[in-house]
């Protein structure tokens, strides 16, 4: 059974005139009797009743099937636009992936905002994971997109747009000389022990540290590494050290730690949207597209 013959049929009943309904329909008059029989034909029973003194009328049979025909063209017509729409990127789901320092940047919630947008219906699973943990997902396809700093390679087939490059700031144990200050010299952290996250998950810490004791003219006392950020901070709150973060997670207000600039180093980090490349979903490709958005409208700021 053909679609163009229920929505023929349906036209039929509505008019219950031939030449009427052939006209909306751009048909011939000839060529629409003849899809109403082919539809009788198909189904083993008359549907209309085509007196000749009088006015087409539907049948008993008719009558039941208009409606179970209405209701199966309206349902055609929901799964076109759904079609329509998922094809768009307006519908689907997207699972994404950050590391806990990119929460604080405004960077992750700005885009997950625009999934939630008027008319976007995309639904994203979010979860935290560190960096190794999201390239293995991404390539694993456990993972759509990924928010993670920036690293010098990535997988075969994964692919990263720059989003946001911030600078690094100290953070500093409140009450400490450091504290004092307004900007921190790197001569200046001389006796200070470095608190960082694991250097092969956050990419130029270790880098980062270094730099600072170059320019300050000492070798820096280099602590265990921690898991992230957030750990970091909780040991320089505790009095443990000092840690590079950066400038967004200013945000993080835990007690005992102060944020200072450095005065004498510039150091910056950069947060990017990782993802698989040839994306074959709709509904990730939208993510993808606002990742470039977002990378070119941070460019123009």
């Amino acid at each position: 059974m053909e679609l163009r013959w229920l929505a023929s049929f349906v036209v039929v009943a509505e008019e219950l005139h031939f030449a009427r309904a052939a006209d909306r329909l751009h048909l011939a008059p000839s060529a629409l009797s003849a899809q109403i029989r082919a539809l009788e034909g198909h189904l083993g029973v008359r549907l209309i009743d085509r007196g000749r003194r009088s006015r087409p009328a539907l049948t008993g049979a008719g009558r039941l099937f208009l409606a179970e025909a209405e209701r199966t063209l309206a349902q055609v017509s929901r799964a076109e636009a759904v079609g329509r729409r998922a094809g768009r990127g307006e519908l689907g789901h997207a699972e994404i992936a950050y590391v806990a320092s990119a929460a604080f940047s405004g960077v992750v919630t700005g885009i997950l905002a625009s999934c939630s947008a008027p008319g976007s219906e995309v639904t994203v699973g979010v979860r935290e994971l560190e960096t190794p943990a999201q390239l293995e997902a991404l390539g694993a396809g456990d993972v759509d997109v990924g928010f993670l700093r920036w690293r010098p390679t990535y997988p075969p087939g994964v692919t990263a747009i720059c989003l946001l490059t911030e600078e690094v700031v100290l953070a500093v144990p409140e009450g400490t000389p450091a504290a004092a200050l307004d900007a921190v010299p790197a001569a200046a952290l001389r006796e200070a022990r470095f608190v960082a996250p694991y250097f092969d998950e956050e990419y130029g810490c270790r880098d980062q540290i270094l730099q600072v004791g170059a320019d300050g003219g000492f070798a820096p006392d280099i602590a265990p590494p921690v898991r992230d950020f957030i750990a970091a901070l909780t040991l320089v709150g505790g009095g443990h050290g000092v840690a590079l973060v950066p400038d967004s997670l200013r945000r993080v207000r835990l007690p005992g730690v102060a944020y200072r600039p450095l005065a004498d180093v510039r150091l910056t980090t950069r947060l990017v949207g990782a993802h698989r490349r040839g994306e074959a979903s709709p509904a990730v490709r939208g993510v993808i597209r606002r990742l470039r958005e977002t990378a070119a409208a941070a460019a123009v700021g």
